[in-house]
């Protein structure tokens, strides 16, 4: 996908913007029911993502503004009480250090619908990433490969959605529909399905993108049959070795636990995931600002879907629904 004015935009402000902010994903979330805003600013950019009706609408900025400094937070207000909205949420691109600046400004901390932290896997030559694996990752991986499990590139919307769903009644999550699978891959840049199979039976599907240097794992599924296969394993394996041919730099598992704790509900995650190596990238957080309170008030007691947070399904979906 050839590369456009807003993304170039988006670059001239900060050497690695987030999928998040591309041209793409606000392409993508216009399909899902938001109205899409991308405005630029005296040093910063964002495309703001929008809900409800005139004066009762509420602003959503992913992973922005770009780049997410006080001067641009700063620009982002004063935007939003020119357009006399309700309120406005961020959920930066940003570390812990920038709360501060958040609160200082007049934001409080709210739920989020992207993970607080993840793990960003440097894309290397072959034997330095295998080298980069825990023992029984390059086990799993070599385990795959001599039993016979394939996988193959394509555009199996139906199939991710099969595999899917698998994982939804295993875990009791909700997934995507297929007509969400494909606007993202229309429209996100390189983005595209992998399938393990092993002789011929479908075992497991992801769903990876990437938006200039980073590539991100934002879905993925299992039936659960031949898990002994360690399908998963490959498939990860080779989204990892694609992405680095393709230019990429480095590859995000798009969410963790924010620690090996064995009671959480994403302890399988930790598991999997940390074992591809990597660091670990903590956020901020999502941050709220009420603008007009009465309007906010109103909008919350007679139209509580235009609240953030209430209606905000796409930002959990990809929150959630990698759990292959």
């Amino acid at each position: 996908m050839a590369s456009n004015p807003w993304d170039e935009s988006l670059r001239s402000v900060s050497p690695s913007p987030s999928l998040l902010q591309s041209w793409g994903y606000g392409e993508v979330q216009r399909g899902e029911g938001w109205r899409v805003e991308r405005i630029e600013l005296p040093g910063t950019a964002a495309t703001v993502l929008l809900r409800g009706p005139g004066r009762f609408s509420w602003a959503y900025v992913p992973r922005g503004p770009v780049p997410c400094d006080e001067a641009g937070l700063r620009a982002l207000i004063v935007w939003a009480q020119e357009r006399r909205l309700a309120g406005l949420r961020v959920e930066p691109d940003a570390g812990p250090n920038m709360r501060g600046v958040l609160q200082e400004l007049g934001f409080r901390s709210c739920p989020g619908l992207h993970p607080e932290t993840t793990l960003v896997v440097p894309l290397q030559e072959e034997q330095e990433m295998l080298a980069g694996l825990r023992p029984k990752h390059r086990y799993n991986i070599r385990l795959a490969a001599r039993r016979g499990v394939e996988v193959t590139e394509d555009d199996d919307v139906e199939e991710l959605v099969r595999q899917s769903l698998g994982t939804a009644r295993r875990q009791r999550i909700s997934v995507p529909s297929a007509a969400a699978y494909r606007r993202r891959l229309r429209h996100l840049e390189w983005c595209r399905i992998y399938v393990a199979h092993f002789q011929g039976e479908a075992l497991a599907a992801v769903m990876v993108a990437r938006f200039g240097p980073h590539a991100y794992y934002l879905f993925g599924g299992s039936s659960g049959k031949h898990r002994d296969l360690m399908p998963s394993y490959a498939l990860q394996w080779r989204a990892m070795r694609d992405a680095r041919q393709a230019g990429c730099t480095d590859y995000d598992l798009w969410g963790v636990p924010p620690g090996p704790d064995q009671s959480h509900q994403w302890a399988g995650l930790w598991q999997f995931k940390t074992g591809f190596g990597g660091s670990m990238v903590e956020y901020c957080g999502a941050f709220e600002r009420v603008l007009d309170p009465s309007a906010a008030r109103v909008a919350a007691l007679s139209a509580p879907a235009y609240r953030i947070g209430t209606h905000l399904r796409p930002g959990r979906l990809l929150r959630v629904a990698n759990k292959a």
